[in-house]
């Protein structure tokens, strides 16, 4: 074979590759013939562009996320958008925060070569999840001792969550699913409940807390004031007692009643006695317990015998209420 021969052969070959180029260029997909040679393996400019999206699965509303496209290519510019929204500036490394719900977000890259203009591009779909958020617990804020009480914890999640319970220092507890019931001991002053709620598939939680306090009372109760007083004396008498949260009292005297734990009493007429009486009732509870305490007159029967018409005097009471009224 003759020089001239192989010249003509050598620049059909150069010629066969720029018009490959060319068609590659213009879009094209070319299909040679049997008797056509392919490109040279170390022609990197005729070689595909190999893209992968690198990041999670799923991503989750407010909270930040990131993906990396990595690419064959040595020399080639980056392009990459969410959900159709071209990031700019941001390379093969795509920095985001989703705040509004949707089903799926779609993450594209597209890798273009600088030497050849070839482009290449991939996506890549995550699932969108939410929560937990808006974490609460319903339920009362006032038990009573020995009586069983029923719990809820609400959050909202996407696609769900699972809920695990604490009372006061006690284990997590799970698999009562979103209620828990809760029976206070006598000598229980309060409890504080916990609901921790977890996205089933971000392992994502929030927690929140429930103070209880627990009833107690009416006990105690008692009627402070003097067991003897003086015609024209002004007396006081405060009822007081143990409750919680709190209690309601009626004080008396006699046949006369005022709301509230406090009365003052002035005596005009001697007689032989009085009867202060206090009931206390526990607000939440609706408990009640009474006390008495009876008060004599000084110099009562010394009156009586001197001036008998005065025993079928009225007593003459002045009550001066200080404290809570129902």
């Amino acid at each position: 074979m003759d020089n001239n021969y192989k010249s003509k052969q050598k620049g059909g070959h150069l010629n066969r590759r720029r018009l490959l180029l060319l068609l590659c260029l213009a879009g094209l997909h070319p299909v040679l013939s049997s008797d056509q040679t392919n490109p040279e393996p170390d022609d990197d400019d005729n070689e595909g562009i190999e893209v992968v999206i690198s990041g999670p699965n799923y991503v989750t509303v407010g909270v930040p996320s990131s993906a990396e496209c990595v690419s064959s290519c040595s020399s080639c510019t980056y392009s990459m958008s969410v959900d159709g929204q071209a990031a700019q500036g941001q390379g093969n490394v795509l920095a985001f925060t989703l705040n509004v719900w949707v089903e799926t977000l779609t993450v594209t890259c597209t890798v273009t070569n600088d030497t050849t203009g070839v482009t290449a591009t991939t996506v890549k779909k995550m699932q969108v999840l939410v929560g937990p958020v808006n974490v609460s617990i319903t339920g009362s804020e006032l038990i009573n001792p020995s009586v069983s009480y029923t719990f809820s914890c609400h959050a909202y999640c996407r696609p769900s969550c699972s809920y695990t319970w604490k009372i006061d220092k006690g284990p997590w507890v799970s698999g009562q699913g979103n209620v828990i019931s809760v029976t206070p001991k006598e000598m229980d002053v309060s409890k504080t409940l916990i609901c921790k709620a977890t996205n089933t598939v971000s392992g994502l939680f929030v927690a929140a807390t429930h103070n209880i306090v627990v009833t107690s009372g009416p006990s105690d109760i008692q009627i402070k004031g003097p067991d003897v007083v003086e015609v024209g004396e002004k007396t006081k008498y405060v009822c007081t007692a143990e409750c919680r949260p709190s209690c309601r009292y009626v004080s008396s005297v006699d046949s006369q009643s005022m709301r509230g734990n406090t009365v003052e009493v002035t005596v005009e007429h001697p007689s032989e006695l009085y009867t202060v009486k206090c009931e206390a009732q526990n607000t939440a509870s609706r408990k009640t317990v009474t006390a008495s305490k009876t008060v004599q007159i000084k110099g009562s029967n010394r009156n009586l015998s001197t001036r008998p018409e005065e025993t079928t005097a009225l007593l003459f009471l002045a009550f001066i209420i200080t404290m809570q009224v129902l």
